[in-house]
């Protein structure tokens, strides 16, 4: 029996239906320079597949998310000039100029109709195309979102360090909870690919809503955010995977509490826990924590570890804390760098230090120089003025996350009025103006000016929490008040 190369839900898909999808895409593309293929699709199996014919015909794979605005994809896909656009939505004959493409329908075998959309006139790129394997864009949380390309090199070398930390065999089945312009679905479908592994593909919204997911018992390995993994606990979905079968668990994309940790510890006695970091321009994670034991901790979240082989940092703006840390911006160089957006200036992101050009990630670090151990400390754009008090907002969230029955917490400052809101999620019935003795121990200078109690977080395309919704709410919240 041909081994499977995808689970999703009861539909199984094997490595030699992708190999024969490839073969019939291939045909139908006709021949060019241009390699860049944009994948745009409701239906998961074609991002599966774009991303398999990319890697397996040395095209460039670019995923879209098809949820996203009409003007956003129309500037995506300015941005790359794709050679060819792959979707089993008849999206361009409704909201694209027809005369501007060339549209053909085709039967791809074992997925489908789709169509394939090409350039009448093939356009010049305005970047080089050279050595990149895929590009993905940043999610626009910090401006407008940024084409990151990551070439053949990165790749290698990311592969290399991943196979430093454990082993992927035939046999194991990697669950995907990402959306697919998250870089690390691209771990998953890439450690699947290279070791002949499955995949166990994991909408998003059967954790939000605790749907019973036939793929939950025949995952293997796990990679989460820790949001996902506290939705997961909520709806009671952690006791369908099985507990004999989970080796790794990897966190990655947020900061990981001891709370998330100890979680996942008491459904998983026996399973190696990972905590990743790693922004997009850095090769889907660049610093590897193993927890052995108990889990080293700076302000109850989890140590990001210690940088990759080939990997190297330099701290900017470095002082040192009171209980000895470096702390600073975490600036990286070496094999996982990614070499600059593909829609801005050549030197937008970096630094250059001795003679070498870093990438300037904005994450606040704290740096264990003893234990050679790195700590995330939050966004550099995140610290404030409040009160006379320097404080970052991710600081202030991990004070109140735990704190009674609260779990979640998101806090909002406002620079027109000088104030900060919380928002925070919580046990059914809590009313934290009933007790308020339970913060008798923070300080008042550290203590939200207004708080908010929500249900759940409001999420962006990668499903993290959406700040930019949060602070449009607070924005109209204080308009009211402050203007009665």
């Amino acid at each position: 029996m041909d081994q499977i190369f995808l689970y999703n839900k009861a539909k199984r898909y094997s490595y030699h239906e992708f190999d024969t999808a490839c073969v019939a895409l291939r045909k139908k593309l006709p021949p060019g320079s241009n390699k860049k293929l944009v994948v745009l699709s409701s239906q998961p199996e074609l991002y599966y597949f774009a991303f398999y014919f990319c890697f397996t015909q040395d095209y460039i794979y670019c995923p879209i998310n098809i949820d996203d605005t009409i003007p956003l994809i129309a500037n995506k896909i300015d941005i790359l000039n794709p050679g060819v656009i792959l979707t089993n939505e008849n999206f361009f004959l409704s909201h694209w100029r027809e005369t501007d493409n060339v549209y053909e329908p085709m039967q791809l075998p074992s997925f489908g109709p789709c169509y394939l959309c090409f350039r009448e006139t093939e356009m010049p790129d305005n970047f080089s195309t050279d050595d990149i394997r895929y590009i993905l864009f940043t999610s626009g949380t910090t401006g407008a979102a940024k084409g990151v390309p990551i070439s053949n090199a990165n790749i290698a070398a990311f592969t290399d360090n991943m196979q430093e930390l454990f082993e992927v065999v035939e046999t194991d089945v990697i669950a995907n909870t990402f959306k697919f312009s998250f870089d690390l679905s691209i771990w998953t479908m890439l450690m699947a690919w290279t070791n002949g592994a499955a995949i166990a593909h994991i909408p998003y919204d059967d954790l939000r809503n605790g749907t019973y997911n036939p793929v939950y018992e025949l995952c293997s390995i796990i990679c989460l955010l820790p949001s996902a993994l506290r939705i997961m606990h909520k709806n009671n979905i952690l006791p369908q995977f099985s507990p004999n079968r989970i080796k790794h668990i990897l966190f990655c994309g947020e900061p990981l509490q001891d709370t998330d940790w100890q979680l996942m510890r008491d459904h998983f006695n026996r399973s190696d826990i990972y905590n990743c970091y790693g922004p997009t321009e850095l090769t889907i994670y660049c610093s590897v924590y193993k927890v052995e034991g108990s889990p080293q901790t700076h302000n109850r979240v989890v140590s990001i570890g210690k940088l990759n082989i080939g990997s190297r940092a330099y701290i900017g703006d470095a002082s040192l804390s009171e209980d000895g840390y470096v702390e600073g911006e975490l600036y990286i160089t070496g094999e996982q760098t990614f070499n600059g957006y593909i829609n801005m200036p050549e030197h937008s992101g970096f630094v250059e230090y001795n003679g070498k050009r870093y990438y300037k990630t904005g994450d606040k670090i704290m740096y264990h120089r003893e234990e050679e151990l790195y700590f995330y400390a939050g966004r550099v754009d995140r610290e404030i003025k409040y009160f006379g008090h320097r404080i970052n907002l991710n600081n202030l969230e991990y004070v109140f996350s735990g704190i009674g029955p609260i779990s979640e917490t998101a806090a909002i400052f406002s620079r027109k009025y000088m104030t900060i809101g919380l928002f925070f999620t919580s046990e059914p019935g809590f009313k934290l103006e009933e007790n308020m003795h339970l913060l008798q121990h923070i300080p008042s200078w550290l203590r939200p000016t207004h708080y908010f109690p929500t249900p759940q977080f409001p999420l962006n395309a990668n499903f993290k929490t959406d700040y930019s919704a949060l602070e449009q709410f607070y924005d109209r919240y204080l308009e009211t008040k402050y203007q009665d």
